[in-house]
């Protein structure tokens, strides 16, 4: 059953577009649910049922990226197939303890996470983890089950933090890694969405539309990061992020 809540059909389409827009920059870059979070508790959904309404909205975007990278043999299924178990637990274990967490604490939680992401974003640079692909798939685990676990507790920022984490340890290209991160990151969206399922967190009649919206902007996403759209999606996350950070504050002070 949902939460007792409610928002106006305008607030709806609002989300809506948000979660496009998260989807699609997901599919690129890495942290839509940088978006879709702000963006949830800014319309004054509790923080709680933000969490659960992003992380099945964010399922529906990364599973239309995976199919589109898959199609376009982008993906390292090798790292995926070690990685997939220890993240999915992470994230399920992450999803659990958020549920015991306040209100206050996760809504606070969130809104510092985001310029710890920006930072990264800004920071971080593509181009000097070129190299040989390696396979090392106990350092993969040990760097992503732990993001696994962040991703059940808040989120925001899961798939940009695994996309640098691979570049990192495995020196794959900035596609290469996102591509192979994206089936990670569907299965602790997954290992997440079951715990706050089970709760009863999930406002559906916000989730449904933001499922909808998020699916064709994970496609669209997928597609442009194959055609070489990433700086501009970089551009673009750090422009909306700024926003949304700054909206979030001045609400948390109003």
């Amino acid at each position: 059953m949902d939460p007792i809540f409610e928002l106006s059909i305008y607030w709806v389409l609002a989300l809506s577009l948000v979660a496009f827009c998260a989807g699609y920059v997901d599919a690129v870059a890495g942290g839509g649910g940088m978006l879709n979070l702000p963006a949830l508790l800014f319309a004054g959904v509790p923080p709680i049922s933000s969490l659960a309404v992003s992380k099945v909205t964010a399922i529906a975007g990364t599973t239309l990226a995976v199919a589109k990278y898959a199609l376009g043999k982008r993906v390292q299924w090798k790292i995926v197939a070690y990685a997939a178990i220890p993240c999915l637990l992470a994230s399920y274990v992450g999803g659990m303890f958020a549920l015991k967490l306040s209100a206050t604490f996760l809504a606070w939680a969130i809104i510092i996470c985001i310029p710890i992401a920006l930072i990264i974003v800004l920071r971080d640079k593509p181009e000097a983890h070129l190299g040989t692909t390696e396979d090392r798939p106990i350092k993969a685990i040990a760097a992503l089950a732990p993001i696994g676990f962040y991703d059940g507790i808040l989120g925001p920022g899961t798939g940009t933090y695994m996309a640098i984490a691979v570049r990192k340890i495995l020196k794959f290209d900035l596609l290469k890694a996102t591509a192979t991160i994206k089936p990670l990151n569907l299965f602790t969206n997954i290992g997440a969405a079951v715990a706050f399922l089970l709760a009863g967190k999930v406002i559906w009649a916000i989730a449904l539309p933001m499922i909808a919206a998020s699916s064709l902007g994970g496609w669209i996403g997928g597609h442009s990061a194959i055609k070489g759209g990433d700086k501009f999606i970089r551009r673009l996350l750090i422009i909306v992020l700024t926003v949304m950070l700054t909206a979030n504050v001045i609400k948390m002070f109003m």
